[in-house]
């Protein structure tokens, strides 16, 4: 079978526009789009579209008449200086007298736990 110039011509443009084709279907790949055929035809009903009805006005109480005025606003001159009071630290104990009170605190321990092995009781 021969292909004649007009044939030729004819399968290079379909295979064209099939190429075009498919070349847009890729570039809308994210895309997506249908169409339905879900909806009746045409229906007529006898019942009047529905109509909005202000509702009636309200009343309200008028305002009061008489409004309690704000307190008055009474400026006084801030202090030029204030000086903190004088803070007076007395010496704690020494580093002596801490490991002495410390030594007598074990002791004392020492005794109350070998009273309460030789006697069996807590009361010292």
């Amino acid at each position: 079978m021969i292909l004649t110039r007009t044939g030729l011509k004819l399968a290079l443009s379909g295979a064209l526009a099939a190429g075009a084709l498919f070349g847009v279907a890729s570039a809308t790949a994210g895309t997506s789009w249908s169409v339905g055929v879900s909806v009746p035809g045409v229906v007529v009903s006898s019942e009047p579209a529905p109509v909005y009805y202000e509702p009636a006005p309200a009343y309200s109480p008028p305002p009061p008449v008489y409004y309690q005025p704000a307190p008055p606003v009474r400026y006084q001159p801030a202090p030029a200086y204030v000086a903190p009071a004088p803070v007076y630290y007395e010496p704690g104990p020494s580093w002596e007298e801490r490991r002495a009170e410390r030594r007598e605190w074990r002791r004392r321990e020492w005794e109350r736990r070998e009273h309460y092995r030789r006697y069996g009781d807590d009361r010292y």
